[in-house]
């Protein structure tokens, strides 16, 4: 797996874990919906953030992925990682003010989800259930649950409703319940096999304990980079088994292309995480337009997660 040579304080842990989100996002809009042969015939080996994609992004610019976790960081502060009814309510709103500003990049079923709670605004009843909205739209803003909350019945419990603003269906709300917990556990100090143990045991749908259960050795070429959501969370699962640095394993991650920049995102979360800011080539958070949001904000999380 990514290593460090040395346990890394929580706090560092946690800002490596947010820019990991931003840094994967930032480097995968660029491929967003290219196949990988095409990538390799404009590209070569896409490595570097440089901005265009489908939404022609500026360098560094977060796409609804980075955009949607900074939601959910800003609604917890906000509360002070209150009661979870009260952080709920204040995350969802903090959804539509971003729904609000007619963001170019938006999933299908957050798009409905989010019409739905603005004409009803009740986040609890605006998610969409059907098999056809299984997409990764709620995975790839469930890091900070995982990152404030230490107690793992709240985390559980939040990830799910969290989840569920958007994306109710069960699926989506136990794959956000598992990413979490790994994550719980690589901020904890545990090694990947471990971490990815620690979500396997709990009572999780089918096919997300089939994700955990993505082998290191499964090579990238096989690896879907759906949208689905059990695709994405196979990424990730793969990727915080992998050896070598947090940039190889996103290199190869998003030259698969198709949704690259959620996948990307998913996965930067699990590997920042292990390694920290330091383990995030400098040249890409020279270039993110998050970096200073999300390592400030680091200091607050760890704060909040110590006295709840």
């Amino acid at each position: 797996m990514v290593t460090v040579m040395d346990p890394i304080p929580i706090e560092t842990a946690i800002a490596g874990g947010l820019l990991g989100v931003a840094a994967g996002d930032a480097l995968g809009t660029t491929v967003e919906h290219l196949a990988p042969e095409e990538i390799r015939r404009r590209l070569g080996v896409h490595r570097e953030i440089v901005g265009g994609g489908p939404f022609g992004r500026r360098p560094g610019q977060g796409t609804d992925d980075t955009d949607l976790t900074w939601a959910v960081v800003a609604g917890y502060l906000e509360t002070g990682g209150g009661d979870s009814l009260d952080c709920l309510d204040r995350i969802a709103r903090a959804f539509l003010e971003w729904f609000d500003i007619a963001p170019s990049s938006i999933g299908h079923t957050t798009f409905r989800a989010l019409s739905e709670l603005r004409a009803g605004g009740d986040p609890t009843a605006s998610g969409l259930t059907a098999e056809s909205s299984c997409g990764n739209g709620s995975l790839m803003r469930a890091l900070p649950t995982a990152l404030i909350r230490a107690d793992p019945g709240r985390r559980r419990r939040e990830s799910e409703l969290i989840s569920a603003v958007t994306h109710a269906h069960r699926r989506c709300t136990d794959s956000c319940v598992a990413y979490n917990e790994i994550a719980a556990a690589l901020i904890n100090g545990a090694a990947a096999p471990a971490a990815i143990a620690a979500a396997a045991d709990l009572d999780l749908d089918p096919a997300v304990a089939a994700a955990l259960e993505t082998p290191a050795d499964r090579p990238v070429a096989e690896l879907s980079t759906s949208g689905y959501v059990i695709d994405s969370l196979a990424c990730a699962v793969w990727a915080v088994q992998q050896p070598g640095t947090l940039e190889s394993v996103l290199v190869d991650l998003v030259n698969r292309g198709d949704d690259a920049d959620t996948v990307g995102a998913i996965a930067g979360g699990l590997l920042g995480i292990v390694c920290g800011p330091a383990g995030i080539p400098t040249r890409w958070k020279d270039r993110l337009e998050y970096t200073y949001r999300l390592t400030g904000a680091a200091s607050e999380i760890a704060r909040i997660r110590a006295a709840r």
